[in-house]
């Protein structure tokens, strides 16, 4: 029987880390790369008053852009990484990367001028980062091919201009990375504004939804205002175990954020601190589940669809390997059994959508 004591440092931990998933838009981080013969390393930035003086001028703008968002937020910290100048390979480039790895980062923007091999080496690490249940996402140009990868957002913009002239999808990948990571959970980035593009890529209606089809993230003009068409990243093939969703930037945001969440708050406050028994066990699934609860009620998750849960299958495969015969065990003697260091456990839930699609009919009488 289950002890009725609890572990409150786990609790709480849980707790906080809910919260701030649910306050999504007080988080808010963007890397944002550039580079110049001066300022050189990497510098937080919680407000554009804070880039250093000696940047070039036209850094400075840059660097400014990702701090603007949208109507709907901005981002609470810009990480400037500052590498030398020169493209003749991606020295500069893996060195930046490497020294930003420490920092918890939600959308990642390379140069304004990023090269071919920059950008491999920008989905390679990104990837790679993504593989650890890492939040980054990175938003890069669109080139010759998709990505196809929900932590890779591709900006497929060839027509846009501001007031000083054509503006290229590269210089505005910054900008995107802004806007993304300054919406709350509870928003998408979907029809948010571009206030500043006078033109944005002429489409017909049925190129716009091809287009978003093909997992590109593009601009339309409704004749007075620039906006982003459909928040969708790079992901095209849905994996047998996922859903069309998951092609959607909102939906992965939620997942991101909870699976580093509840991956970082089991390894801070609970890996390697208890026994592993079943009591012990279900303790971290009622943490788990006072977790989802939590965020049910914050409109994160949809109310009443999330579980947690140890899992009899793979508890059971596992015992299987081991050599210990199951065939006269009941599921609740399976479930108590010890399994040395391994604790299995099974979660889920549904993240809830923003409105994005509307049909109303009206009756006129």
């Amino acid at each position: 029987m289950a002890t009725t004591n609890g572990l409150p440092t786990l609790k709480i931990a849980f707790e906080k880390a809910a919260a701030q998933v649910a306050n999504r838009s007080k988080k808010g981080y963007v890397a944002v790369f550039v580079r110049d013969a001066n300022a050189q390393g990497v510098h937080l930035l919680s407000s554009d008053a804070l880039i250093p003086s000696n940047l070039g001028e036209d850094n400075k703008k840059h660097v400014k852009l990702a701090f603007e968002g949208s109507d709907r937020g901005a981002p609470s910290l810009v990480i400037l990484v500052v590498i030398a100048t020169g493209t003749d390979d991606t020295t500069a480039l893996e060195g930046g990367l490497k020294a930003i790895e420490q920092y918890s980062i939600d959308y990642l923007a390379g140069p304004p001028d990023v090269t071919d091999d920059e950008l491999t080496k920008l989905v390679e690490w990104t990837k790679a980062q993504r593989a650890v249940y890492r939040t980054v996402k990175l938003v890069r140009p669109w080139k010759t091919a998709g990505s196809d990868n929900m932590g890779i957002i591709e900006l497929d913009e060839s027509g846009m201009k501001d007031a000083a002239g054509a503006v290229t999808a590269s210089a505005y990948c910054a900008r995107m990375a802004g806007i993304l990571a300054g919406i709350p959970m509870s928003m998408s980035a979907t029809y948010a504004a571009l206030p500043e593009l006078t033109a944005v890529t002429e489409r017909t209606t049925a190129e716009q939804t091809e287009a978003i089809n093909n997992g590109k993230l593009i601009l339309i003009h409704d004749g007075l205002q620039a906006k982003i068409a459909r928040a969708v990243n790079s992901l095209t093939t849905i994996p047998a175990n996922g859903n069309q969703d998951w092609s959607k930037i909102k939906i992965v945001e939620g997942m991101d954020l909870i699976s580093y969440y509840l991956r970082t708050t089991i390894e801070s406050q609970y890996l390697g601190r208890y026994p592993n028994t079943y009591d012990n066990k279900q303790l971290l699934v009622t943490a788990i589940t006072d977790y989802f609860a939590y965020l049910e009620g914050a409109g994160v998750l949809a109310a009443g669809e999330s579980y947690c849960a140890v899992d009899y299958d793979r508890q059971l495969r596992w015992l299987q390997s081991q050599g210990v015969e199951t065939a006269g065990m009941t599921e609740q003697q399976i479930l108590e059994y010890q399994t040395g260091s391994w604790v299995f456990l099974k979660c889920g839930g549904r993240l809830v959508d923003a409105m994005e699609d509307f049909e109303v009919l009206f009756e006129a009488k």
